[in-house]
């Protein structure tokens, strides 16, 4: 069973349409063993946010550090450390960080939502 310590996680800067000032790494997912879903930890730098987008999967998120929004449909959610979310299929959702500190989460999708931020843990 891998133990992945939170200080030897190399984030990497997430570049694609509809991003800004993001990064993230994939933690726990195949190679540990973890077949049917994929732990991700992103971090939104102040003033970034993720693409407004839409999938057929959905996720679990938790917020390890900072303070943040989701915008879930129509509705935004202010977020702090300790929240846990639930992303249904979908739903046009997008994270952001309106604040002046970093803001961390954990992001659990199915295999088939997993595209791999970065290779190195």
């Amino acid at each position: 069973m891998p133990v992945i310590k939170s200080s030897e996680i190399q984030m990497a800067d997430i570049t694609m349409d509809g991003v800004e000032l993001m990064q993230g790494n994939d933690v726990i997912g195949q190679s540990e063993g973890w077949d049917s879903h994929t732990m991700r930890l992103f971090r939104i730098l102040p003033g970034g946010y993720s693409p407004h987008h839409q999938h057929d999967w959905e996720h679990i998120n938790y917020v390890t550090s900072g303070s943040g929004q989701l915008q879930l449909g129509e509705k935004i959610n202010k977020l702090t450390v300790g929240d846990f979310t639930f992303v249904p299929s979908n739903i046009k959702h997008q994270f952001s960080n309106p604040n002046d500190e970093p803001f961390e989460f954990i992001c659990i999708v199915p295999k088939r939502g997993a595209c791999p931020v970065k290779d190195d843990k």
